[in-house]
């Protein structure tokens, strides 16, 4: 809690000064936006900065010079608590790591000091701007382009020899304060080649950028629904269908702004195989037209799909991967922060574009009402942060879903005549009911999510 404390206090001042490729755990920026600005960077046959530089800092927040650190801090008032916290090995015993899916692991303030420790790369890797506001942020036109999350990096620039140079000088920037590179996981590609960031391949293919998830998360992703499928053996299929959602939905959110949809339908035939297996193990006496036809068929209404998995008696089906539609990420404005009052209306439509994700009626509601409970006008729910790998979606749909049936949320009509169905925080609901009107609830605290 103290430390939660600290970052907050913390994160206006260096907000104001981080730079703008600068992603990682930081109010309203993350992995999507990282992503979308190395596309906008690479993208199109004319583009002039074609080699890149992929690197990654060895053990980044355990070698960290902690004087040079704390020495950013300045005078900051609880400087001592944090030189406490890194004398203590408060922070090491947990220590901040980025996968290759951006998930944090570790204390709390350790992002936004990892943040703080690694400002100024850009500028030690020659970046340059000509603007850099709220409303944009343009590279010079002979500068590399840096995009960062946490300790993971690439540099964009426009020969070999440039890209040599930016490391070179990133290597002088980064001794004196403890850190090297991590040599078997750095190196100097093509965009042609291709590389990995954050879970997505980014690769030219005949002059077209193309950002598809990456061969090592498809394997991942493939090695889990085996797992789960295994480990529900013996339950019914109602089981699976409660198990396998959250998984598909989160992984599908995470990869539905780039080109996943070939990946989404081998994917679903490859769990497709799964619960065939599974569904034939469950009836080792029927045979596979009697199996076939008690777990698959065009369960989904609004869907020509035959090979949906489902339940014959409640109807219910597990949705597939290619039913995600492919939406692309609207990248942050410049040096834009949610901090900043002008620009209130700006991050509330991103929020609203952010529900989206959650698909079905849910996310239909919540766009409509714009993220707000009808009754009071207070927001629905409240996150640190947006989703930043498959496993936050997956805990997010999760999160969501508990929420209805703990009936911390409520769906269902307004009092009095409006049949339109809506999403209200159920202790708005209740008051409702008692008569309060929406007057007498607007400014009470909600219960649940809220």
């Amino acid at each position: 809690m103290q430390q939660a404390r600290v970052a907050n206090a913390l994160e206006p001042e260096w907000e104001a000064r981080f730079e703008p490729r600068s992603y990682g755990f930081r109010p309203g920026r993350g992995c999507h936006d990282a992503i979308e600005a190395i596309y906008w960077t690479l993208k199109g046959r004319r583009s002039k900065r074609q080699w890149v530089l992929d690197a990654d800092l060895s053990a980044a927040f355990d070698r960290i010079d902690h004087e040079r650190l704390l020495a950013h801090l300045g005078t900051f008032p609880a400087r001592g608590l944090v030189a406490g916290w890194l004398a203590a090995g408060v922070i090491e015993q947990g220590r901040f790591t980025s996968t290759d899916e951006g998930t944090p692991q570790g204390g709390v303030i350790s992002p936004m000091l990892l943040n703080i420790a690694l400002h100024g790369m850009e500028e030690a890797a020659g970046v340059h701007y000509t603007r850099r506001d709220p409303h944009g942020a343009h590279v010079a036109r002979g500068a590399p382009v840096l995009v960062r999350y946490a300790d993971d990096f690439v540099i964009m620039c426009h020969t070999k020899g440039q890209a040599e140079q930016a490391r070179h000088r990133l290597g002088e920037w980064l001794a004196p304060r403890g850190l090297e590179f991590n040599e078997d996981k750095t190196r100097i590609v093509h965009v042609d080649a291709g590389f990995d960031f954050l879970g997505f391949n980014v690769r030219r293919y005949d002059g077209k950028l193309l950002i598809r998830p990456s061969a090592a998360a498809v394997k991942r992703i493939r090695h889990r629904l085996a797992d789960e499928v295994r480990s529900l053996r013996g339950t019914n299929s109602e089981a699976v269908i409660r198990r396998l959602t959250p998984i598909i939905r989160g992984w599908a959110g995470y990869y539905r702004s780039v080109v996943s949809k070939e990946v989404f339908s081998a994917v679903d035939h490859y769990l497709w195989q799964h619960l065939y297996g599974w569904a034939l193990r469950a009836h080792p006496r029927k045979s596979r037209n009697w199996v076939v036809d008690r777990y698959f068929g065009t369960f989904n209404p609004s869907r020509t799909d035959r090979w949906v998995f489902g339940d014959r008696d409640s109807g219910k089906y597990l949705r597939q991967f290619a039913w995600t539609k492919i939406v692309r990420h609207n990248m942050v404005m410049g040096t834009a922060s949610p901090d900043d009052p002008a620009l209130d209306q700006y991050w509330a439509r991103r929020r609203r574009k952010a529900y989206a994700q959650l698909g079905g009626l849910t996310a239909s509601l919540l766009l409509q009402q714009r993220g707000l409970c009808p009754v009071c006008g207070t927001f629905l729910l409240h996150a640190d942060h947006a989703p930043q790998s498959p496993q936050e979606w997956e805990q997010w749909i999760k999160a969501m879903t508990r929420a209805l049936r703990a009936t911390a949320l409520v769906l269902g009509n307004a009092h009095g005549g409006d049949r339109a169905t809506r999403l209200t925080h159920a202790h708005c609901r209740h008051l409702e009911r008692q008569g309060s009107g929406a007057s007498g609830i607007r400014g009470q605290t909600p219960l649940g999510l809220a």
